[in-house]
């Protein structure tokens, strides 16, 4: 007997079914039990067939489709209710080649409870059966009280036998209605149905199946499978896909007016350092277009294929720095072969320098999540003199050193007027796209207005006079005129922007704390701060947050 021969007369030994499929959902082997609990006819020729042919309501299809294993599923085949676990096959490749079910009759059970017609003898003999599996259990009478549950069923509701056990089987539900009395009403089985249950109030599925005795119902068997976990980490691959997503660097050195020599100069540097594995530090005030240039750099770069990820340090405590940069799900690790923006390093903890500073020069990714050390290019910005904060002690050193090589500044926009009408234009053309609006362009003195004024808030400051000078327009006016453009004086407008971008800034923090919070869900952050989701989305789209 070859080795082949064997291993099919042990599979056929087994009291649990046995089918598998190819990738074109053909069946390539059946055991004896899966014929019997199928009731299949053993001369038929089965081999070769569509699976769904044989069992119609099977799944394993589905499973070539997902490549994810589902385990201990319930499953009503008519007169019978067996257990199946489904498993894809894969080759060294990671490619789903086949699939495999292996089920169980666990039709006897219910035949027990209707031979049995004490319910403690019932009890005495599913205890030792029903503690073995993950998925919680519970045993409810004809009026719908609870007289058994498993471990699984204390650990996914965090209530004890002692707690449940002679109580009606509402006790455990925290939104939704009880299985066990609905089954009671109904005398039929229910299959599939999402609760939630009384510990924190997590998501399950629950199926309840009425249990007969002689033809009369004498209580149910519920089986609970727990689903939050699977939720939370749905919502945990959904924020990280948020946060690769909304970083996605858009702008090119293209996009950056630079008819001034000194904003050229800055240009011609930050190309260099795009073709270079170094560091970059950008140097410029508030509002200057330090991110543009970031994203410009990274765009240029061989990495503009990888992701372009952004961490605003003025938006996060010491301790949330830390876990962006190192923790579960590290901004570093998810940048690997591409580009990793740390804006205002200034604000960057002590902490948070030291382990910059040891991953910069000692190359090791200091992270207990993580084996080994991304390949990712920093692009530190600050709107401070590091140089002076080194002297008084406010900034590390050996980081300054390290992160300082190539030093680009970026003037602010009083010291290249001559870029204003380009810039003007090009701001207007993004208000149209934003409004709606056709406005085709300035006159000679609105430019004249622009030009002489200092631009405390620099670009930022100017796409916002210039969206401000779009509300006093008339739906009929098409081109800007000096009247539109507000009467802006260097006291009253550099404290209307200070405050302007300091709610804007402390807004856009709670928005992005609170939906880490919410692991992404819209519906749920909305809720929390108050707002519609209208109101929401928005805001994020106002503030670049996807």
């Amino acid at each position: 007997m070859t080795t082949e021969e064997l291993i099919k007369n042990i599979i056929d030994q087994l009291q649990e079914g046995v089918i598998a499929i190819d990738e074109y959902e053909k069946i390539i082997f059946i055991n004896k039990s899966a014929k019997d609990i199928l009731e299949l006819d053993n001369k038929e020729k089965i081999l070769g067939k569509n699976v769904i042919d044989v069992v119609p309501n099977t799944r394993l299809h589905d499973i070539l489709r997902t490549g994810e294993r589902e385990i201990d599923r319930l499953q009503n085949l008519g007169n019978k209710v067996i257990i199946t676990s489904r498993t894809p096959i894969k080759n060294d490749e990671n490619e789903v080649i086949a699939a495999v079910a292996v089920f169980r009759d666990v039709t006897s059970i219910q035949k027990l409870a209707e031979e049995v017609t004490n319910l403690k003898e019932i009890e005495a003999l599913l205890t030792s059966i029903i503690d073995y599996t993950s998925d919680a259990i519970s045993v409810a009478d004809q009026e719908g009280r609870v007289i058994m549950v498993n471990r699984a069923y204390t650990k996914i509701t965090g209530l004890t036998p002692r707690e449940v056990i002679g109580k009606p089987a509402t006790i455990d539900i925290a939104e939704g209605e009880s299985l066990h009395i609905r089954c009671a009403k109904e005398k039929k089985p229910l299959f599939n149905v999402k609760l939630k249950v009384v510990e924190g109030k997590k998501d399950v599925i629950a199926s309840v199946t009425p249990i007969f005795v002689k033809n009369e119902f004498r209580g149910s068997v519920a089986v609970i499978h727990d689903i939050s976990e699977l939720k939370r980490l749905g919502n945990e691959l959904e924020a990280t896909k948020r946060m690769l997503k909304k970083e996605k660097a858009k702008y090119s050195f293209e996009d950056i007016v630079a008819k001034s020599l000194i904003m050229q100069n800055s240009i011609k540097q930050a190309q260099k350092a795009a073709q270079s594995k170094v560091n970059v530090l950008l140097v410029g005030e508030y509002g200057v277009g330090k991110e543009v240039m970031a994203q410009a750099i990274h765009n240029s770069s061989r990495r503009k294929d990888n992701p372009f990820l952004r961490i605003n340090f003025s938006l996060l405590t010491k301790e949330k720095q830390i876990d962006l940069l190192f923790g579960e799900n590290s901004y570093i690790y998810n940048a690997d072969k591409g580009t990793l923006y740390l804006e205002n390093v200034h604000l960057a903890s002590f902490e948070t320098q030291e382990k910059l500073l040891k991953l910069l020069k000692e190359n090791e990714f200091d992270s207990r999540y993580f084996d080994i050390k991304p390949d990712v290019k920093f692009i530190f910005s600050t709107t401070e003199n590091l140089r002076t904060l080194v002297t008084l002690g406010k900034f590390s050193r050996e980081l300054y050193y390290k992160i300082s090589v190539v030093t680009i500044k970026i003037p602010p926009l009083r010291e290249r007027k001559e870029d204003i009408p380009l810039m003007a234009k090009q701001k207007l053309h993004y208000l149209n796209q934003k409004y709606g609006r056709i406005i085709y362009d300035f006159t000679e003195d609105a430019i004249k207005k622009l030009m002489n004024y200092n631009w405390g808030g620099n670009i930022r400051e100017l796409e916002n006079i210039i969206d401000r000078s779009l509300l006093n327009m008339d739906p009929e006016d098409k081109i800007v005129t000096s009247s539109h453009i507000p009467d802006i004086t260097e006291n009253n407008d550099k404290t209307y922007e200070k405050l302007k971008d300091a709610l804007e800034e402390y807004e856009k923090k709670i928005i992005i704390e609170t939906l880490e919070v919410c692991h992404g869900n819209k519906t749920e952050t909305a809720k929390k701060l108050g707002i519609t989701v209208r109101n929401l989305y928005y805001k994020l789209d106002r503030y670049g947050i996807k």
